[in-house]
């Protein structure tokens, strides 16, 4: 996946996201590739679910996975933090 072809997904209000998306779809893209990790994932949910049923009812989920990544925290510690990512296609 090009990473241009990517939405991170991070404190901003929904609707960012979703304009973004909207944006690189009608720009020519055919596959949007959402990622987030902890607590954001509940907001990548709400953006993908936003996009297909107001949005863009042509979009299809092509795939999505999940895991955890092992991180540093500021103390020092190691934590594992959850992942989620969503590939949403274009139909025709």
């Amino acid at each position: 996946m090009d990473q241009g072809n990517m939405v991170r997904i991070g404190k901003k209000p929904v609707m960012n996201y979703v304009v973004a998306c909207v944006t690189l779809l009608n720009h020519g893209v055919r596959q949007v590739m959402i990622r987030a990790r902890g607590q954001t994932i509940s907001k990548a949910v709400d953006v993908v679910e936003m996009l297909r049923r107001s949005f863009m009812k042509n979009l299809e989920i092509g795939a999505i996975t999940i895991g955890s990544e092992e991180i540093i925290r500021f103390d020092g510690r190691p934590a594992s933090i959850s992942t989620i990512e969503i590939l949403l296609n274009k139909k025709e």
